[in-house]
């Protein structure tokens, strides 16, 4: 039997107030990394989940709104200035600095919605990682883009910081690093792209979108593959988006069986990219890649695991071995399989081993992200490998039949 936690009981309340719908069939269980929802009863196929009115998400404009009516009109062309990340993080900030938000509700209005995110103790993306579990990471991708992520983050922080003591010291002495680091993480791992507010809701991001967050929606877990659609309302057919009532929603296109959960789909994410922004991974994740880059090349190629991607790698490595790039031969493509197969094999190599079960310095769960994220990684440079080394043998073929004949050592 599922016990529904009070927070998703004040979320439901707050969200059906506001104008949103969250299925009376969904429930939720308290698990040990925030809340599921299961199904009460069967629910039936395109059948809508919930949804949530415009007027409740938190994106950039109000985030500038609540802040500027916090700091004072004065300081609206300075904020407009800051990151999306920076605006969101820090009206999500203020919930905290003010806690009793009831005061202006005008102003920050979700409270609810914050008290529904999973407690800090559940959060588990490498931000959140001990010492020991981020070592573990060495020699990944993860391990640079983590301490990348931090000093950036870290960075925005200051400058917010420094501007918000200049207004008012005593919600500067609040406004701490845990604070927006918390704050960040809630908006990486709840996050959708902006695109999901036009007119024809899509999860493909474009070079003007930024995360913003859609409370209720963002409360089901992720499933890949799950057949779902986004979908935007209008009340009465209005057109109109500015009173706010226009709604998002998920429609579910499966049957959830009583006892089963109610999934979403955040789209094809590899391992690395659910782990550093979600804190989760997929055993087996169809979708992990690779990104590898020759040194002082601008050029950055994504790899999968069935060596997709690779032809331009290859073919740009070619060029840069080559006497008279005009003229490739065999001799570039041998010299450029040489060292391809190096490079993989040094990346293969650098790739850390899974802590022992034993060692109690790593949590389960982070120990069976790094498993996950390992197996993927050394699939798709095993299948790179296996790419080099046909081109290789392409190479040895062409030169032969131009009547050279090479002599390999055994080692």
């Amino acid at each position: 039997m599922s016990i529904e936690p009070s927070t998703s009981v004040d979320l439901k309340r707050w969200l059906t107030s506001h104008g949103g719908f969250l299925h009376p069939l969904v429930s939720f269980t308290q698990e040990k990394f925030g809340l599921s929802a299961i199904a009460q009863d069967t629910i039936n196929t395109d059948t809508t989940i919930v949804s949530c009115p415009l007027s409740l998400v938190i994106d950039v404009q109000r985030a500038l709104h609540a802040l500027t009516a916090l700091l004072g009109e004065s300081t609206s062309i300075r904020l407009q200035s800051w990151s999306e990340r920076q605006l969101i993080c820090t009206y999500i900030c203020f919930h905290w600095i003010i806690p009793d938000s009831s005061l202006i509700p005008d102003v920050l209005r979700h409270t609810p919605y914050l008290k529904s995110l999973p407690p800090t103790d559940a959060l588990l993306t490498p931000l959140q990682f001990t010492p020991s579990e981020l070592e573990a990471f060495r020699g990944t991708n993860i391990y640079g883009a983590t301490h990348d992520r931090q000093e950036s983050w870290n960075a925005e922080w200051n400058q917010c910081q420094t501007f918000i003591h200049a207004i008012n010291s005593e919600w500067a002495d609040k406004y701490t690093w845990d604070k927006y680091l918390i704050a960040s993480t809630y908006l990486s791992t709840r996050a959708f792209p902006s695109t999901l507010l036009s007119r024809a809701p899509t999860l493909q991001t474009t070079s003007s979108s930024y995360p913003i967050m859609i409370p209720g929606v963002d409360i089901l877990n992720h499933s890949r593959g799950q057949p779902v659609t986004w979908f935007k309302s209008y009340p009465d057919g209005s057109t109109d988006e500015s009173d706010g009532l226009a709604t998002v929603s998920i429609i579910s296109h499966t049957t959830t069986r009583l006892g089963e959960e109610v999934f979403n789909n955040y789209g094809l994410k590899a391992n690395d990219e659910l782990i550093l922004g979600y804190g989760f991974s997929l055993p087996q994740n169809p979708d992990d890649k690779i990104t590898l880059q020759m040194g002082g090349s601008p050029n950055k190629w994504i790899i999968d695991r069935h060596a997709h991607g690779a032809e331009g790698l290859w073919n740009e490595v070619r060029q840069l071995v080559a006497e008279d790039p005009k003229e490739i031969g065999y001799e570039s493509d041998l010299a450029a399989a040489e060292l391809l197969l190096e490079l993989v094999q040094k990346k293969y190599d650098l790739l850390p081993e899974v802590p022992h079960v034993e060692d109690a310095t790593i949590r389960p769960a982070v120990r069976l992200m790094l498993e996950h994220y390992l197996e993927g990684q050394r699939d798709v440079l095993n299948s790179l490998k296996s790419y080099f080394e046909e081109k290789e043998g392409a190479a040895i073929e062409a030169a032969r039949e131009a009547g050279v004949e090479f002599v390999f050592d055994d080692e």
